[in-house]
């Protein structure tokens, strides 16, 4: 496990004493918390990302169209489940 010193102005510390005391959680379970959820967060903008650039390409490519269509019809509550599945660690 590796150690890291942080240095924060004093208004977010406060924002996270708040927070911490709230969630009755150490400073450093709060900290590890929210560097897992910024990862995650930006995981998922990755993996968006990615597939918007797969749509462009399936987009440009007439012989894919037809299946572009078929998937562009699916449901996105699908889509939002599966991400969401992602972000939450159960690939």
């Amino acid at each position: 496990m590796k150690s890291i010193l942080l240095k924060i102005d004093d208004k977010l510390f406060e924002e996270m004493e708040k927070q911490v005391k709230k969630m009755n959680m150490s400073r450093n379970g709060y900290i590890k918390m929210a560097i897992e959820q910024y990862n995650k967060s930006w995981a998922r903008k990755d993996l968006e990302e990615q597939l918007r650039r797969e749509v462009e390409i399936i987009k440009n490519d007439k012989a894919g169209w037809a299946e572009f269509k078929e998937w562009e019809e699916a449901s996105l509550v699908d889509l939002n489940k599966y991400l969401d599945k992602i972000e939450n660690g159960n690939s």
